[in-house]
């Protein structure tokens, strides 16, 4: 069975992707220079196919660019953590959201439900760093609290996109007299 998702664009145009579609982009996803011939191989297409679905998905807005991965650890980023924030009511959501992705260190910044306001991810080069960001953040107006998670260890990180898909739609109503095919014996 075919693998198709709907997804919205940038101009929220429902996307159809197919099995080929995804494999191109689990492909790019782990590997951002993976040859169109190697695309094509990959998705059982053409190379000239391959071609033409990348440039359609960059068009479209699936796949918003390229970027190297940086190793944290080789350039210091010892301390990985969450940071979840607090604002007190009233608060500016824009400001506050703009002044927290302004801080160095910030990697993430997530709005999220429930009672916090943003969930951050961070990166430090020690703990006595952390600590001096924690502060920052505490620091901006209207920030009540944090709450903070330090990361001990990593098993998954920049894992591609593959969304879990929405339930099967419910069973059509069943006509009076009609057995329901999922009750019959």
């Amino acid at each position: 069975m075919a693998r198709a998702a709907s997804t919205k664009s940038a101009k929220d145009k429902p996307i159809k992707l197919d099995d080929a579609d995804w494999k191109i982009l689990g492909l790019l996803q782990t590997d951002g220079r993976a040859t169109y011939a190697r695309l094509a191989e990959a998705a059982g297409i053409s190379t000239a196919s391959a071609h033409d679905r990348v440039r359609k998905l960059e068009q479209r807005g699936v796949i918003l660019g390229y970027q190297a991965l940086v190793n944290p650890r080789a350039v210091g980023a010892e301390v990985t953590a969450f940071v979840a924030v607090s604002e007190r009511g009233g608060a500016t959501y824009m400001d506050a959201r703009d002044r927290l992705i302004s801080l160095q260190g910030v990697e993430e910044c997530h709005s999220v439900a429930g009672d916090e306001s943003f969930l951050l991810k961070v990166r430090a080069q020690s703990t006595v760093a952390l600590e001096r960001l924690v502060w920052n953040i505490r620091s901006i107006a209207r920030i009540e609290r944090t709450r903070t998670m330090i990361v001990l260890s990593t098993a998954a990180e920049r894992r591609p996109v593959d969304p879990f898909p929405d339930p099967e739609p419910p069973p059509t109503a069943v006509q009076p007299g009609e057995e329901h095919p999922e009750l019959a014996p």
